[in-house]
């Protein structure tokens, strides 16, 4: 493996991390093993390493304890996913990728109980992970979770569709549907749950909320593409679609340029949000208030994201030039 050197990324944003992180960390590993979700002890061995609670205990410091450990359960459950399509390849065709959203979304949408015996372990633990959910959540944001799961299906349709006709992604395109493909507006948008941030649906569909909300996606979507550039070149189909590879294709620029450009466009939506962070406070007293939560829980979100990336993980081997 090819490890790049990736510049240091504009990140003026406060870190925290959540004080039970120990007890968050402790906790998801053992919801790995209860739901047999490695197979091996040398694979559950390699994802305590990876250190995934840590990332969620940095993106949401200020969230309760039980949420923030079922929350974390679920992001961990997804990032395995993702390793088991690209490992196992699995999805091998529009058939098997069908089936699979079919039985994900029957778990959200009719309360489907799964079995590791009948179902396997990953409909078994995301099932366990939506009866959390439910007891915790109102039926707002329940529905407004399940919306945001069909977007992403929606990104990982297009992303299939494109792997299987063997069509590089579109800069454009890409620009568009990253935020999807990440799941980070997964993120932002359970920050009623795991930030105790409670806005009006009209203040969040404010054209100037919903643009620093999607700056914000993107900022840790292309950080992250910077930093699992070297894992993802070491999977044919999967290093096309990350930044740096697109703005490689798209100027026919090495790999070393790319990054470049990458990262200057990271930092440029980094200054861009702050621009706009210091003029959305247009509301009342009460909605201001909580605007300043939100904002310093996108910035909770994009710090986290730099330093468990660069300090604490081993998922994504790079060299990052402080």
């Amino acid at each position: 493996m090819n490890l790049y050197s990736i510049p240091a990324l504009y990140c003026p944003f406060p870190g925290a991390i959540h004080p039970m992180h120990k007890e968050i960390e402790a906790h998801t590993n053992q919801w790995i093993l209860e739901f047999q979700l490695t197979p091996t002890y040398e694979i559950f061995s390699r994802y305590k390493d990876y250190r995934f609670p840590l990332f969620i205990a940095r993106s949401f410091p200020m969230g309760d304890y039980t949420d923030i450990c079922t929350w974390c359960d679920f992001n961990t459950l997804l990032f395995m996913v993702d390793d088991i399509f690209d490992e196992k390849d699995i999805i091998k065709d529009k058939e098997s990728y069908l089936t699979f959203e079919r039985q994900f979304m029957e778990i959200l949408e009719l309360n489907k109980k799964c079995q590791i015996s009948r179902d396997g372990p990953v409909l078994a633990a995301l099932s366990d992970f939506w009866r959390r959910m439910l007891i915790r959540t109102s039926k707002t944001w329940q529905f407004k979770f399940i919306s945001c799961i069909k977007l992403m299906f929606g990104g990982l349709a297009w992303q299939f569709k494109h792997m299987m006709s063997g069509i590089k992604p579109d800069f454009n395109e890409y620009m568009q549907i990253r935020q999807y493909l990440g799941a980070a507006h997964l993120s932002t948008d359970s920050l009623e749950v795991t930030g105790k941030i409670f806005l009006n649906e009209n203040i969040y569909e404010h054209p100037m909320v919903k643009k620093l909300t999607e700056i914000s996606r993107n900022i840790v979507c292309f950080s992250n593409d910077l930093f699992s550039l070297s894992k993802e070149l070491d999977q044919a189909d999967k290093g096309e679609y990350n930044l740096v590879t697109v703005l490689k294709n798209k100027y026919d620029i090495s790999i070393e340029e790319a990054i470049h450009k990458a990262a200057l466009i990271h930092d440029d939506l980094v200054s861009e949000f702050i621009d706009l962070a210091g003029r959305i406070f247009i509301f009342d007293d009460r909605t201001n208030h909580m605007l300043k939560k939100y904002v310093q829980a996108l910035g909770y979100q994009m710090r986290g994201n730099v330093d468990w990336s660069t300090r604490e993980t081993t998922r994504y081997p790079h060299i990052y030039m402080n």
